[in-house]
């Protein structure tokens, strides 16, 4: 009898143990802002609609050609030419290149390639100059900056536009000349674009020191910089 005692005095006190402290345990809180983190759902993915700029938009890009920078390859700004290291072969200029040239690509070499200006300006000039065949400059101000923009090696009859016209961005100026004609002055069949600074006419492509290829601008890094 007195075991039996013992032994349902020591059983409520365990009971009444755990009922304490079950009572009496801390409780979580979550608060409003901590819900978010026990969802095992993903937040939605929302995807861009905006379709990048293509290159094939010259009007939108600011680039003289379509697909332009894949038009690249050989004489980029600033390279020093000589007939030893040229990466055209034969080759006959020598010094700083003041400009970048665009490639033609192989199945460009029969058809018309237009030529779109690159900002909005006057022409100021079209002619036939030695090492260029026909050669048009366009006068305009990038980054509050007074340019002429040379476009090089473009056949003068396609160009519509009068000297002292207004030429928008994206519209065509003119178009390439035939390969190793008169029209390129018999240079391969590329579009050589300088951007000289100020308001003076300056077609030179090439220059003799560092110091003078100050006085140019590399259209890569003008285009997307501004509101071309």
């Amino acid at each position: 009898m007195y075991k039996s005692f013992i032994f349902f005095g020591l059983f409520f006190v365990v009971v009444a143990a755990v009922i304490y402290y079950s009572y009496h345990q801390p409780k979580e809180i979550i608060r409003d802002q901590d819900v978010s983190l026990l969802s095992t759902t993903s937040p939605p993915i929302t995807q861009n609609t905006e379709l990048a700029p293509t290159e094939r938009v010259p009007a939108l890009s600011g680039w003289p050609l379509p697909d332009a920078l894949k038009r690249i390859t050989k004489k980029l700004f600033g390279i020093k030419i000589s007939p030893e290291n040229s990466p055209v072969q034969p080759e006959r200029f020598s010094g700083y290149h003041t400009g970048v040239d665009f490639e033609t690509f192989f199945d460009e070499q029969n058809k018309d390639v237009p030529v779109y200006a690159i900002c909005d300006g006057a022409l100021l000039m079209k002619k036939w100059a030695s090492g260029y065949g026909g050669v048009v400059v366009q006068g305009c101000v990038i980054d509050n900056q007074d340019v002429t923009v040379i476009y090089g090696h473009v056949r003068l009859a396609s160009v519509a536009v009068s000297v002292g016209q207004e030429v928008i961005a994206g519209e065509k100026i003119a178009a390439l000349g035939n390969a190793y004609s008169n029209e390129t002055d018999h240079e391969r069949k590329h579009l050589h674009l300088g951007i000289h600074k100020g308001a003076a006419i300056n077609i030179k492509g090439y220059v003799s020191t560092q110091n003078d290829l100050q006085d140019w601008i590399d259209i890569n890094r003008v285009v997307g910089g501004h509101s071309l």
